[in-house]
């Protein structure tokens, strides 16, 4: 089952408030990030500048007291003399004045004169220690005196030549690094990388660890991940080469962290509120989109119900809304009359506007009243597909419609109604009058339609056949009423009446009928041996010797009772079975022949077609077949078919007859002289052999008109080139005649009637032992 719509919308709307939540989440975290990183930085390029200039005016002001004291008269007779207490005096007055935190006076051997500190201690080497700091000139150096670190000055003292030296210093402590600190907003450290000195603003690292390695040591806990509390900068500072100083700059990012951490806090708040709000928005646009929709499927299903009245109960529904109610209203009128043209048509025939087949059924079985008699009427047009192949089917449908008027309006008056069975075929129910008679009521009826028809110009004149029940007297059920009616009508078009009216039994002939022919499909399938062959010899005149037959079906119900072949055979012709049943009998035969094959018998076999046979495409190819899987020449089959057949499918008749023929199959023309076969007609066909009809042959012996045709028929057939055979051969006078004719083959009752197989095979051995 698929999500609902609500429920799609609320997870889109939520969706993409989420996602933009994330987005933007994402977007600040990175941005913020990088930002930070960025500002971190420069805070350190300013707090490196700052200490810097810092350091330079401390420098200044290094070299501005060196120069005011070395160039102080007093002090240089003091130094010059060695008065010490004037020395130590002037040192501590002007460390004082400038609070300066070393003031030394070294002679020019590096010797210490006098200090403003009574611990100073100076390296043993202090010669070298006055060198490096003589190189620099009048600017400052980081230097470590007594395990502390100074940046300090040198200038000597000249009266004139140089007689002493003066070092003037400020100390670097965690005082200084304090007040750079407060400058800066950094964390300052001061390390002296060879005396392990350290000054810092960092007072909480213990004092035996390294600092940079604490500074670089310490982490923070966040988001699940370790972050470094400090980002360092590193820069080297002037000092003496046999102890290099460094600053350490060091930004510490917990307040950024924490900062950091609550703006993300308050975005993640803010997502969540703003994903509730969208929920619960998305929620109320869902149910107000979904909530019409829900009634527009109940709606929806009553219109399937067949209700297209129903409307919409929604009390402010949207303008899309309001038309998609309108456009189901006019879906639902569409419908209903979509609706009704369809009952109509599923009741009534398109052309005509009559009641069609199941209509008409229903209707009778609403009309029908053991009070009230009625007569059902079946009328069939003859020659209408002659109309519609002369003159076309727009004509045809004309006269169907003409022919329809009429009969609406010869049936008005009356309490009944019309209907069209299909094609040609009508239906019309009139009621009996008291004063009239059922052939009057017809009659009247039939003279309103024979009138002559004027159709798009041309004069028509259309007859009719009809058949006719009378209700309740032969027929009591509509299905029995409408299948009587048709019996009749069928009659009266095979008799040529133009009215036939309903027997008693005929209903029951025409069941029987039916059963015989489901009984004949059922048998052909079954092959269980109510279906068999027949063979009656021919015997040849010229050497008396019996090759060849004519292959007869025969059958024999499961009940016992014998079906006359003529009857099951227009039956099957009737009902389209004659393809398969002499599909079966081809197959019999051809497999019989190869059997007498095997028993070293030749007999030649003759097949009776039809018109049907003929046509099917499939005749020729399944001929060929059988004869393929039995092994049987063709030379061993004849086909025989009447004049009637040749007639009815002459073009494809005699291109199917070619065909045999060049397969090698012989082709009989069966009961010649009855039929409508011209001579020129016969010459074109392209046949073997003539059979005379029996009418001829039966009362040969009796008639002289008969032994003329017979004898000059004979001669005909000898002078086209044609075998004559006759049958219906019943006595030996006939049969002498025949043979002084010069008749080629007789078959007939005299020599024998039709037999199995196994009755010819010992018929043909006491006829051999006879002969």
């Amino acid at each position: 089952m698929g999500t609902s719509l609500k429920n799609r919308i609320i997870l889109l709307c939520v969706g993409l408030v989420l996602l933009t939540s994330m987005a933007s989440l994402v977007s600040f975290w990175w941005s913020t990030s990088h930002f930070n990183e960025r500002r971190v930085q420069q805070d350190i390029k300013v707090a490196q500048n700052v200490y810097q200039q810092y350091l330079k005016a401390k420098e200044r002001l290094l070299v501005t007291a060196a120069t005011v004291l070395t160039a102080d008269f007093g002090f240089k007779q003091a130094v010059a003399t060695r008065d010490a207490d004037t020395i130590s005096s002037v040192l501590f007055n002007h460390s004082q004045r400038i609070d300066a935190d070393l003031m030394l006076l070294l002679d020019v051997r590096g010797k210490l004169i006098s200090a403003n500190q009574t611990d100073i201690v100076l390296p043993d080497d202090s010669r070298e220690l006055m060198k490096d700091l003589l190189a620099n000139g009048e600017r400052s150096t980081f230097v470590v005196i007594s395990g502390k670190l100074y940046q300090a000055i040198i200038l000597p003292i000249k009266a004139p030549r140089t007689i002493a030296f003066s070092i003037v210093g400020f100390a670097i402590d965690e005082k200084v690094a304090l007040e750079l600190k407060e400058l800066t907003g950094m964390e300052m450290s001061f390390i002296g990388h060879g005396s392990g000195l350290k000054a810092s603003s960092i007072t909480e690292h213990p004092a035996e660890q390294d600092l940079l390695g604490y500074i670089h040591g310490q982490r923070i806990n966040r988001w699940f991940k370790e972050h470094p509390v400090f980002i360092s900068a590193e820069v080297p500072l002037a000092a003496l080469s046999n102890n290099p100083i460094s600053v350490v700059l060091s930004a510490d990012l917990s307040r950024h962290y924490h900062e950091f951490d609550q703006l993300v806090l308050t975005i993640i708040f803010l997502s969540c509120g703003t994903i509730l709000i969208g929920f619960i928005t998305s929620g109320i646009l869902a149910n107000n989109l979904t909530t019409p929709l829900q009634q527009l499927t109940v709606m929806a299903k009553q219109f399937a119900q067949g209700n297209y009245l129903a409307s919409l109960t929604e009390t402010r529904p949207s303008k899309e809304i309001c038309e998609l109610v309108d456009a189901f209203h006019e879906m639902g009128e569409d419908i209903q009359t979509r609706e009704k043209q369809i009952r109509f048509q599923a009741r009534h025939d398109n052309l005509t506007g009559f009641y069609n087949r199941s209509a008409a059924l229903d209707l009778l079985s609403k009309h029908l009243s053991a009070s009230q008699q009625f007569y059902l009427v079946a009328i069939d047009i003859k020659g209408l597909r002659h109309i519609n192949d002369k003159l076309g089917p727009r004509v045809g449908d004309s006269c169907i419609q003409a022919v329809a008027e009429r009969m609406k309006t010869a049936t008005e008056s009356l309490n009944g109604f019309n209907a069209r069975l299909g094609g040609d075929e009508f239906l019309t129910v009139l009621a009996a009058k008291p004063d009239s008679t059922k052939q009057a009521c017809v009659s009247q009826l039939l003279q309103s339609l024979t009138s002559s028809y004027t159709i798009q110009g041309l004069d028509i004149t259309l007859r009719f056949s009809v058949g006719v029940v009378c209700y309740p007297a032969q027929a009591q059920t509509p299905d029995d009423l409408i299948r009587r009616a048709l019996i009749a009508v069928d009659t009266a078009a095979q008799t040529g009446e133009e009215i036939y009216y309903y027997q008693d039994g005929e209903d029951e002939e025409h069941l029987e009928r039916l059963q015989i022919i489901d009984e004949l499909k059922q048998a052909l399938v079954a092959d269980d041996g109510q279906l068999f062959m027949t063979y009656q010899p021919k015997l040849n005149l010229i050497n008396q010797q019996i090759d060849k037959v004519e292959s007869l079906i025969r059958w024999k119900r499961t009940n016992g009772d014998w079906v006359s072949p003529e009857l099951f055979i227009d039956l099957a012709e009737q009902s389209g079975l004659i393809v398969e049943l002499t599909q079966w009998v081809v197959a019999t035969v051809v497999k019989q022949v190869s059997n007498w094959l095997s028993e070293g018998l030749t007999m030649k076999a003759a097949i009776n077609v039809s018109a049907q046979d003929i046509a099917d495409d499939g005749f020729l190819p399944h001929l060929k077949q059988v004869l393929l899987d039995n092994n049987v020449p063709a030379q061993l089959i004849t086909v025989e078919l009447t004049e009637r057949d040749m007639i009815e499918n002459e073009a494809k008749g005699i291109a199917v007859l070619k065909a045999l023929k060049a397969l090698g199959v012989m082709i009989s023309l069966d009961d010649y002289g009855v039929g409508q076969t011209s001579l020129g007609r016969l010459k074109m066909l392209p046949i073997d052999e003539l059979k005379l009809d029996k009418v001829f042959i039966l009362k040969l012996d009796e008639s002289h008109q008969d032994q003329c045709i017979v004898h000059s028929t004979i001669t005909l057939g000898h002078q086209l080139g044609f075998c004559v055979v006759a049958e219906g051969v019943e006595n030996q006078p006939s049969l002498t005649l025949l043979q002084d004719m010069q008749c080629d083959y007789a078959q007939g009752y005299h020599l024998s009637r039709p037999l199995t197989a196994t009755d010819f095979s010992d018929w043909l051995g006491r006829y051999h032992e006879v002969g």
